[in-house]
């Protein structure tokens, strides 16, 4: 309900009046959303190496604020009331939840998809198959793409969400939740998911196979209309960073591992889980498509949207 919550007063705040912009009218500064979690390796690329700001200098921005705003709620929240430019990283379900609620905002690209870096875990002890999860408590955020996929896993066997006691709370706690043994299983990402395998935990399930998750790049409307060219210089930063993980792994690897706080080797091990290609595909399309479906069915979304008409600028599909 928070997140439903957020998205609500996104919508309050959109509908207050705004102080247009002209296209001549450079900001002063450009604000950018920072998400490095859960593994975000072109964002961390671009911000330890400076190819934002270089590429704003370029373009006569001097100055560019980085706010760490990782909820997608929130980052829809900030879109609204004008206080960020850009939301970096941002789940599809947020985009088009926000989307649906009257925020007016795009998505400019692709930032990933990662079926395979989102699980529904145990402990070793715990149940041995999702089908044992029937009357058992599971923690983990919930209208996120991890509650999105619990509901295809126990679909899978025949189960709904309703048999299970699904408890409200952000990844490290429920990571905690379930090393502390205070919920029979947990629905993780990333270094969370990790560190549970680490200490004897189990995979019960993964997204592959069940879901497609994409993350975009979404910026105000009236932003892209009026800078047009700061778009293009954000993209072309986030591009630099992609080239340099292509030609430099292994300094990728070890700029990764130092800002997540975690072992080069579980570095290398996470990021095959990603396809960070940033040109949208009519694959893409679909996961979206199927994201609405699941929000509706799970009574989080009531009005839908269309993805190519709504949501996505024709500039997200091209190279």
């Amino acid at each position: 309900m928070k997140f439903l919550k957020l998205i609500a007063l996104a919508v309050i705040v959109a509908a207050a009046p705004a102080i247009s912009v002209h296209a001549a009218d450079k900001p002063s500064s450009v604000r950018v959303t920072y998400v490095a979690s859960p593994f975000n390796v072109p964002s961390i690329v671009m911000r330890k190496k400076g190819f934002l700001e270089e590429a704003f200098a370029a373009a006569g921005i001097n100055k560019v604020e980085n706010p760490e705003i990782t909820s997608g709620a929130a980052q829809i929240q900030a879109l609204a009331a004008g206080a960020v430019d850009i939301a970096s990283v941002l789940g599809g379900t947020s985009a088009i939840l926000g989307r649906a609620n009257g925020i007016d905002l795009k998505v400019i690209a692709a930032y990933s998809r990662s079926p395979k870096a989102f699980f529904v875990m145990t402990t070793a002890n715990g149940p041995a198959s999702v089908k044992d999860l029937k009357g058992k408590s599971v923690g983990g955020p919930k209208g996120t793409t991890l509650n999105q996929l619990l509901a295809a896993a126990l679909a899978a066997n025949g189960m709904k969400l309703g048999d299970v006691e699904y408890l409200n709370m952000d990844i490290p706690a429920a990571r905690a939740a379930l090393l502390a043994g205070k919920v029979d299983a947990a629905t993780l990402a990333g270094a969370n998911a990790l560190q549970v395998e680490a200490a004897g935990g189990r995979i019960l399930a993964s997204g592959e196979g069940l879901i497609a998750p994409t993350s975009v790049i979404a910026v105000r409307t009236d932003f892209l209309r009026d800078h047009p060219d700061l778009v293009q210089a954000y993209l072309a930063a986030h591009g630099k960073a992609l080239a340099f993980m292509k030609t430099n792994p292994e300094e990728a690897l070890k700029i990764a591992a130092e800002d997540q706080k975690i072992s080069v080797e579980d570095a290398r091990k996470q990021l095959p889980w990603y396809d960070f290609t940033l040109a949208m595909t009519d694959a893409d399309v679909k996961n979206l498509e199927a994201d609405q479906s699941f929000m509706i069915e799970a009574g989080m979304l009531q009005k839908t949207i269309d993805m190519r008409r709504d949501l996505i600028d024709p500039m997200a599909f091209k190279p």
